[in-house]
């Protein structure tokens, strides 16, 4: 599940791509579970599937601040635990990374933070036509033209949406860019490494961001 370069702190050549090797030395840095017991999953496989995109795809930059943020938790909060990183400092991690990527996509991609900020306070998964109405009711499609129109030509077509006026077509995009992912129910859902920053909330997940 995780790969290693060499370099300067190389890892030992069994963690190269041995995800058994892997998974042992996670469980000892993390402990095995993400609480008390297996009810709130396994720590090797919950942190990279909690910072992945849509397209199953990690940041290594979110997975490394993910980690240097429990580090840093761990150490100030959970000095006692029985393990160097605690499972709540873990979560928090996921919390610090999320910030992060939003942020990144708003930089790169301006166009999509505004079609997902209005979103903020719902709740995934959910159904489309609540996305489109809360759209509707925000009048995205008007800011979305204003940010094309205060955009070089070749701006808007490298970074902009490229149906600005079809919500249904926007929905398509971010899924395409992995912002969003469908169900097999229909509904549309965010990765934690986005809906947390972003301000939706899930039942049962990540907390979101307090502003």
């Amino acid at each position: 599940m995780y790969g290693f370069k060499g370099g300067v702190g190389r890892s030992p050549p069994s963690l190269n791509r041995d995800s058994e090797a892997q998974q042992a030395e996670f469980t000892r840095i993390a402990g095995k579970f993400m609480g008390p017991n297996h009810r709130r999953g396994h720590t090797y496989t919950w942190l990279p599937n909690h910072l992945a995109d849509g397209r199953r795809q990690t940041s290594p930059r979110s997975f490394l601040t993910a980690l240097r943020t429990a580090v840093d938790t761990t150490v100030h909060t959970y000095a006692k635990h029985s393990s160097p990183l605690h499972w709540d400092a873990i979560k928090q991690g996921v919390q610090k990374a999320s910030t992060g990527r939003v942020k990144e996509i708003g930089e790169d991609l301006p166009w999509v933070a505004s079609t997902v900020a209005p979103l903020q306070g719902l709740q995934v998964p959910i159904a489309q036509e609540d996305i489109l109405r809360r759209w509707t009711e925000r009048d995205l499609r008007s800011l979305l033209r204003r940010q094309a129109e205060n955009s070089s030509d070749d701006e808007a077509v490298r970074t902009g949406p490229q149906h600005l006026d079809d919500y249904p077509r926007l929905v398509d995009e971010l899924i395409s860019l992995g912002i969003m992912t469908r169900r097999v129910n229909g509904k549309l859902d965010l990765p934690d490494v986005y809906r947390v920053a972003f301000g939706l909330g899930r039942r049962g997940g990540v907390p979101r961001v307090n502003a």
